[in-house]
């Protein structure tokens, strides 16, 4: 399997290293047995078993943000498109269990 290209910056590198910690490991199974579900398939009365923790909003290398959040408990496919959507500065259309948006 081939190897994806890291196009990230090299502030960016050096944060990237916090999700490797254990204060990281213990902050994020501690919001995960707080909300054990996905907080964005919710919104949606979907019910589905989070695995991932979000900075609910984006902490750009800021350690007071990373390590004080707010945080977000995901599933795995809504941090992969969602949040990389919101962390990207993009809008993000959001919609209830009728279907309508939010």
């Amino acid at each position: 399997m081939a190897v994806r290209p890291d196009y990230r910056s090299a502030e960016a590198a050096e944060y990237r290293k916090l999700y490797k910690t254990a204060r990281w490991q213990r902050t994020r199974e501690a919001k995960l047995a707080q909300d054990p579900l996905c907080e964005w398939c919710l919104e949606r009365e979907d019910v589905t078993a989070a695995t991932e923790v979000h900075h609910a909003e984006a902490h750009k290398g800021d350690l007071d943000k990373f390590w004080s959040g707010p945080f977000v408990s995901t599933c795995k496919p809504c941090h992969a498109s969602r949040g990389q959507l919101e962390d990207h500065g993009k809008a993000v259309v959001r919609f209830g269990a009728d279907g309508w948006p939010l």
